[in-house]
């Protein structure tokens, strides 16, 4: 695979057969060389202390409860500002909705900005050809201080590559299949591991 630069980001953008989408691009500036910036979305999910015993995804008939049971989501309008506190860990999501074509992959990198005031983009980092949604982001304050985020602030970055052969997010082998379970995302999501197809083997 090749990383794909600014002008071959422009002419993919452009095609009309497969289309490459990523909507809203509020500003052209959110191009660069090599990467494509998106923002932070509206909605996030807190992880809180909660009294479970456990998140056993290999239990089925508990995961479900425990996990919104020490989890909830929460919804921050366009202006006002959302803390992450020190060690905690958030899920947010791409204020874009991204349409992948069949022949581009993407890493999800956080942007050295966030980096030096110690919030991590500590997420599932490929973004599959076909695939189509908001990506989903794990946020990590591994500051000292609380840091501020507000919607629509450029928070990470796609690095795109051209693939060899073309490919599709909802095809391939069944473990594979299991990873669709997330498709067409609107904001962040829950954690569904116990989707897996290999869950109920190893309990």
């Amino acid at each position: 695979m090749s990383v794909i630069t600014k002008i071959e980001l422009w002419n993919k953008l452009n095609r009309t057969n497969d289309p490459f989408a990523i909507s809203p691009l509020l500003d052209s500036s959110q191009v660069g060389a090599s990467s494509i910036d998106v923002r932070i979305g509206y909605q996030f999910i807190l992880l809180q202390r909660s009294v479970v015993p456990n998140i056993d995804p290999g239990n089925k008939k508990t995961f479900g409860e425990y996990l919104y049971r020490s989890q909830r989501k929460v919804r921050v309008n366009r202006g006002s500002e959302f803390i992450i506190h020190p060690q905690q860990l958030v899920l947010g999501s791409t204020l874009e909705y991204v349409s992948m074509p069949h022949d581009l992959a993407a890493m999800v990198e956080g942007r050295s900005s966030w980096g030096r005031l110690g919030l991590l983009i500590a997420t599932a980092c490929s973004v599959a050809p076909g695939f189509k949604g908001c990506i989903t982001l794990e946020l990590v304050n591994d500051g000292e201080v609380p840091i501020v985020l507000r919607p629509g602030m450029r928070i990470a970055q796609l690095v795109f590559f051209s693939c060899e052969k073309e490919s599709d997010y909802r095809s391939g082998s069944s473990l594979q299949d299991a990873d669709v379970k997330y498709d067409c995302p609107t904001g962040p999501e829950f954690s569904r591991i116990h989707k897996d197809v290999e869950a109920s083997f190893w309990c």
